[in-house]
């Protein structure tokens, strides 16, 4: 029970050591202060980036959905103005408002030559 209690305490200490700093100075890291806050600063912006490289991925996929979305709406508009250009369809929307006085030709279109 008392080599417990042992490896307790020295693993508070340890922890102790690393919260307070002392590890540094123990260890004789303080030397290799600069290079030890490059690694940090890299870590830190490959995190950065990691999390920026996610967000447009996101943002990209998010633009992706609507232009499928837009590509429907297209294809829908589309379809109903195809209906809309058939002769007979503009004929009968004519005759349904009853306002209008156009009606379709009798004969078909000629081509006049001029000499």
């Amino acid at each position: 029970m008392g080599s417990f209690k042992n490896k307790v305490k020295k693993g508070f200490r340890k922890i102790a050591e690393v919260l307070s700093g002392e590890i540094i100075i123990k260890k004789g890291w303080d030397r290799h202060f600069g290079f030890l806050l490059y690694v940090f600063v890299l870590a830190v912006l490959y995190i950065t980036w990691s999390l920026f490289v996610e967000t447009k991925m996101a943002q990209a996929k998010d633009n992706e959905a609507g232009i499928e979305e837009m590509k429907i709406e297209y294809y829908q508009k589309n379809l109903v103005l195809t209906g809309l250009n058939q002769r007979t369809r503009i004929e009968n929307l004519l005759k349904e408002s009853g306002n209008s006085t156009l009606h379709a030709p009798d004969c078909p279109p000629q081509t006049i030559i001029i000499e």
